[in-house]
This record gives structure tokens, C-alpha cells and sequence, in this order.
């Protein structure tokens, strides 16, 4: 009897750690990626915006100040949402975030509205902040 044919063994592939330009081209597309993320925030916070007063009309009404105030700050979400890929737009969106809070003064539904909104841009600025190494502390909400 012959000998069973030992079949080939493929050549296992040996993993080289990722060079240094892998590295940083990784980090500038979770960049990328995450700042597209954050301004969808700040889009569908303008859209919610737009969306509680109509809401709110059916009750009590909001008056003509306080739409027109929605309203514009909607408008600012829409332009700071364009600005997030520039160097400083992560700033204005978290100073934002803040202007987004006042609002409950105004509509108190907005505390828990902007509550739920803030949570997910911290949540976005600490992801950015594991992935792409970007500073911690309040030095994350600059950016």
C-alpha cells in the first residue's frame, strides 16, 4: 500500500502591524466620518426645532416671539451643521448644544429634547476621541 499524499499546507499569512501612514489615514476618515455624524445632529436638531411647535400649537400655542425664536435657531443649526468640517465647527456645534438647552425656557418639552440630543453629541465627541485620538476633557467640545 502506498502512503496517503500529505496535502499542502497554505502558507499561513503572517499580519504586519499597520505602518504609520495606515495609521493616519484611518484617523482621517473616522475624522471625516464622525464629523459628517455630529452634523446630522445638528440637522435633525433643527428638524425636531421646527417639529415641537407645530406640536405645541395644537395645545397652548406658542405665540409669535417664541416661533420666531425656533425658527432662527433652526436656521443656525442648519448653517453650523455646514460648518462642522471646518476646523472650528466642532466648537460651534457644542456652544450650540447649549443655546439648544436654553430653550426649554422657552418650550420646557425642549430640557428633555435637548437632554436626549446632547447625550448623543457627547457620546459622538467621546467615540471621535478613542478613534481618531482628538483631545479629552472640555478640550473635546472645541474639537
Amino acid at each position: 500500500m502506498s502512503e496517503p499524499e500529505a496535502e499542502p499546507q497554505p502558507d499561513a499569512p503572517v499580519e504586519a502591524s499597520p505602518t504609520p501612514e495606515q495609521y493616519a489615514e484611518r484617523a482621517r476618515r473616522a475624522d471625516k466620518a464622525s464629523r459628517s455624524v455630529l452634523a446630522a445632529v445638528l440637522g435633525l436638531e433643527a428638524l425636531v426645532t421646527l417639529l415641537i411647535p407645530r406640536t405645541i400649537a395644537f395645545t397652548t400655542g406658542l405665540g409669535p416671539v417664541r416661533t420666531g425664536i425656533c425658527i432662527a435657531l433652526a436656521v443656525v443649526l442648519v448653517v453650523a451643521a455646514g460648518f462642522v468640517r471646518r476646523p472650528r465647527g466642532i466648537a460651534i456645534g457644542s456652544a450650540l448644544q447649549v443655546l439648544f438647552l436654553a430653550t426649554g425656557i422657552l418650550i420646557a418639552t425642549m430640557f428633555l429634547v435637548a437632554g436626549l440630543f446632547i447625550a448623543v453629541w457627547l457620546r459622538v465627541l467621546m467615540f471621535r476621541r478613542e478613534v481618531v485620538g482628538s483631545p479629552g476633557g472640555f478640550r473635546m467640545l472645541a474639537g
